[in-house]
């Protein structure tokens, strides 16, 4: 089916969701500080007890043993309290992002699963202590008829979440990996003992390995069910897409697209997002490639048979 509408069309977002971004922003910003500070000071303890290994059993043992009860101290502050601390803010900022993309999308709140929203007031407050660049005044969106719009863009979504995630969790399973070896080849060419090796670098190494595995394991499930409800909400676009007149599919349609809403903050839910310069890092590349996608997905939904011009007359509301 042919169709000369632009692919995307930006849709305006209002000063009150406006807040809600900035709130989201926000929070997410104090998620990466508590992750960074968990990150710098087992980083710092992991380096001490390299050293200790470096420089030799016998001249650094009072030292050592410090380092080592140090070492499991952070372990057990980083499981019993940190984590906590880390895992409320982030709710909260899966609350916020939720909260904007209910009222974009023309959603319902999901109370059973989110709980109760953030009050307007906390909104507020969090929203002005807001500093950086002012957030966007629009919102890439496909040019599709209700729901399809909503589910292409939730599409889009998941899977650059999906891709993002999955790159981080690689990236920290290589820096365990590389550090654990760095570890035993200064072990190896000191001619450490294996109980000094242990005291001196691995007790001390545990807070950092217990958050890296902990990043790596959640980065990584969240990145394969990402890209699992992606393919079956893609799927189910397509096998519908020649009946989007039938307001039996609409409505099929419209719930499917506040499921994969839940499944999008549970992921938010589940693990803080990755840092802004790993993210940064790789942004180009990933935009161009996912803006792409929204017209690619538009042209294959209008290829299966979706009917744009007579659906028009569902507008934007819900």
């Amino acid at each position: 089916m042919s169709d000369r509408k632009p692919s995307v069309r930006q849709r305006p977002i209002d000063p009150t969701l406006s807040h809600f971004l900035r709130a989201t922003a926000v929070s997410h910003v104090r998620v990466r500080r508590l992750v960074a500070l968990r990150v710098i000071i087992s980083a710092v303890l992991a380096v001490a007890g390299l050293l200790t290994v470096s420089g030799g059993a016998l001249a650094t043992k009072p030292l050592s043993v410090t380092i080592a009860v140090v070492g499991v101290l952070w372990a057990l502050a980083y499981s019993l309290g940190l984590a906590s601390w880390a895992d409320r803010e982030l709710r909260r900022a899966a609350l916020l992002q939720e909260a904007f993309e209910v009222r974009f999308f023309h959603l319902p709140w999901n109370c059973v699963l989110a709980g109760e929203e953030v009050s307007p007031e906390d909104v507020r407050h969090i929203s002005s202590r807001y500093r950086g660049d002012p957030p966007p005044d629009f919102y890439d969106m496909p040019n599709l008829p209700r729901p399809f719009d909503v589910l292409v863009r939730q599409q889009q979504n998941l899977a650059w979440g999906g891709r993002v995630r999955h790159r981080y969790a690689q990236a920290v399973m290589l820096a365990m990996l590389g550090w654990a070896a760095l570890g035993l080849f200064t072990g190896m060419i000191r001619n450490s003992t294996i109980t000094d090796l242990f005291v001196q670098w691995c007790v001390p190494s545990l807070g950092m390995f217990l958050l890296g595995w902990d990043t790596f394991r959640e980065q990584r499930n969240v990145a394969a069910e990402r890209i699992r409800v992606r393919a079956h909400s893609r799927a189910r676009c397509l096998q519908l897409a020649k009946g989007n007149l039938d307001p039996e599919v609409h409505r099929e349609l419209c719930q499917m697209a506040r499921q994969v809403q839940d499944q999008l903050f549970l992921s938010r839910r589940r693990a803080p997002r990755v840092p802004s310069w790993f993210f940064r890092r790789y942004y180009t590349q990933d935009s161009s490639d996912f803006t792409a996608g929204l017209a690619e997905s538009r042209n294959t939904l209008l290829a299966a048979g979706l009917h744009v011009r007579a659906s028009r007359t569902r507008s934007e509301r819900p």
